[in-house]
């Protein structure tokens, strides 16, 4: 059977939440980045379809400006791209916000593996039928 090789970005400033992550989408190419300018850069590098993001990267780890400036730019270079917002954040204007912002999708923290594999395998087949 031909492998496709699937392409994941997860962007979070957590390590934990990285290795989890990336140890629950084994059958992806998984990139890591914990801020804004590493996530740019890992974007325009990898071209992933899906994209995990965490609102909360530094410098403002409480906030959640980081993490829309990130969808912003994603959303700028490739706008088919499928960002499920991961956060820890539940606030609704933040869920608002973020879908039209053009997330995909918003899923809240702690991570239930099998139910984010769900959501970032949909966004996926969304993608691909998009290209």
């Amino acid at each position: 059977m031909h492998h496709v090789h699937k392409r994941l970005l997860i962007v979070d400033d957590d390590p934990g939440i990285q290795s989890q992550l990336k140890w629950g989408f084994d059958d992806y190419e998984v990139y890591t980045a914990d801020n804004f300018s590493n996530a740019i850069t890992a974007f325009k590098k990898y071209h992933p379809p899906v994209v995990t993001l965490d609102l909360g990267l530094p410098p403002d780890v409480d906030g959640e400006s980081e993490g829309f400036a990130v969808l912003q730019q994603i959303m700028k270079i490739a706008p088919d791209t499928k960002v499920i917002i991961v956060s820890g954040s539940e606030n609704s204007l933040n869920i608002d916000r973020a879908t039209e912002s053009g997330a995909y999708d918003y899923y809240s923290k702690p991570v239930q593996i099998e139910q984010l594999q769900q959501i970032v395998e949909s966004a996926y087949r969304a993608y691909q039928e998009k290209v």
